[in-house]
């Protein structure tokens, strides 16, 4: 079949993420390898969107169209969806990603959307295609939901891959180039120490039963081996002149003997690069000896999750972390020269101003060379919505407002103005201090410094914590 696996262009003056869609090209890999005619469309990175979509879906002329959406973009992966009915009527369009997590009635019931894959989804289309192809019925393909005779149907779920080592990614489907050129809503943020850089994945899932986080993995972990990861390093490097990879898995430090087995490889193979952990790890993961194979295989940035700094609300969330534990990582990491960036949310259900200001003490005081603090978002599949749910007797159904930056819901225990002070109030307070500043000077190179020092700070501030925009939407 003649599939296009579209990345919608976020609207108007919105800004998002313009990384490699590695979800997409999961996908287009596999159905490709099945014999499909694939092409991946993302138009983050075109200047041009409605213009290449019509081109495209002239030329390709798909039968199928499928789009993978998180929830806080969602919005534009429904106005992807009328705009591609709108050039093809008889267009298949089928939706993925972390949103499918949601009850189908709040996808399916827009016209423009034929089916839903939930969960994982690289066997599961491969099935579906397969099925829509045969024109077969599709009631026996795990993982999926549609709309029949007015019925929301939900099949039942699909195992969780285990091997993921035969998920080779086919990087000739994306223009990767156009990635070297990264702009995001953080693209003030000195994220990176060399343009030429790609996100990579080597492990799936996380086995903590963090209230805030999708189950699309079954909260379990999956690998790929060591060896297959470095030789897609290796591939990317001398294919496309790669310099610097940002592993992006959910737990990489989980089973640190293969953390140091990859990290170790790495060295091994004499590759010359830089590394970037910016999901966010686990504090409580860490030894002296996985530090410093970390520094010599060319790491020098990584995320914490932390999220509070109230063991209250660490215990609520059911994080399981001893937050005890943390600054004592914090200042290892540090002193062993690599930039460590926290990350923290406010907002939670029942959660106080006092445990708010617990959370910004927490953070201004361990360390961390730069930290972000975010407005909790009840996302669709998560234990917390069901929080909200029961604190707020509803939760806010308009996920065009869901946003880090703006009180789309809110049941902790102050206004959505407060909680939306405090946030700025956090972002004032951690990077106006001269702690601050030497912790930056110690860690970062120089000419990165010198790079990033004057717009960063600046961007920083205005979008976190001076900007107007951020209004409250739902108190």
């Amino acid at each position: 079949m003649r599939i296009l696996l579209l990345r919608p262009a976020a609207g108007g003056n919105v800004s998002m993420a313009r990384s490699v869609p590695l979800g997409l090209l999961a996908i287009g890999s596999v159905l490709k390898r099945e014999g499909h005619e694939v092409k991946i469309l993302d138009l983050r990175v075109s200047d041009t969107p409605d213009d290449d979509l019509k081109r495209t879906m002239s030329e390709l002329d798909p039968e199928v169209v499928g789009i993978g959406i998180m929830t806080i973009e969602s919005k534009y992966g429904f106005i992807g969806a009328e705009k591609v009915k709108a050039l093809k009527p008889d267009t298949t369009v089928i939706f993925g990603g972390p949103h499918c997590a949601h009850d189908p009635q709040y996808i399916l019931n827009d016209p423009h959307v034929d089916y839903m894959v939930c969960g994982e989804g690289d066997v599961t289309i491969v099935e579906l295609i397969k099925a829509l192809e045969a024109k077969e019925d599709i009631s026996s393909v795990a993982g999926i939901a549609y709309e029949k005779d007015g019925e929301y149907i939900k099949t039942v779920d699909r195992p969780v891959i285990r091997d993921l080592d035969w998920l080779v990614q086919e990087y000739d489907m994306l223009e990767i180039e156009k990635y070297f050129d990264f702009r995001c809503s953080m693209d003030f943020f000195p994220a990176y120490r060399h343009r030429h850089f790609l996100p990579i994945v080597t492990s799936r899932g996380c086995p903590f039963k963090c209230t805030y986080c999708h189950d699309i993995f079954s909260k379990t972990m999956h690998y790929r081996s060591p060896e297959v990861v470095i030789d897609e390093m290796e591939f990317l490097m001398k294919t496309y002149g790669v310099k610097e990879f940002h592993i992006v898995d959910d737990m990489f430090n989980l089973n640190m003997k293969r953390a140091k087995e990859v990290m170790q490889m790495i060295i091994d193979r004499g590759l010359k690069v830089h590394i970037s952990f910016t999901n966010g790890l686990r504090a409580d993961f860490f030894d002296d000896e996985l530090i410093e194979v970390m520094v010599k295989a060319g790491v020098y940035r990584m995320a914490l999750g932390v999220e509070s700094g109230s063991q209250r609300i660490q215990d609520m969330i059911k994080k399981d972390l001893d937050i005890g534990i943390v600054e004592g990582v914090v200042k290892k990491l540090t002193r062993a020269k690599i930039s460590v960036h926290g990350l923290f949310m406010l907002g939670f259900p029942s959660e106080t101003r006092e445990e708010m200001h617990e959370t910004i003490d927490f953070a201004c005081r361990s360390g961390f060379t730069t930290a972000n603090f975010s407005l909790v978002i009840p996302n669709p599949g998560t234990e917390l919505r069901e929080t909200f749910i029961s604190e707020k007797e509803k939760a806010n159904q308009e996920f065009s407002q869901y946003s880090t930056d703006h009180v789309s819901n809110n049941a902790s225990k102050v206004s959505a103005e407060e909680l939306l002070e405090i946030k700025r109030e956090a972002h004032r307070r951690f990077y106006f201090s001269t702690r601050r500043a030497r912790q930056v000077w110690r860690t970062m190179e120089f000419k990165w410094l010198m790079r990033s020092a004057l717009k960063t700070p600046f961007a920083l501030l205005w979008r976190n914590a001076i900007a107007p925009t951020n209004s409250p939407t739902n108190g």
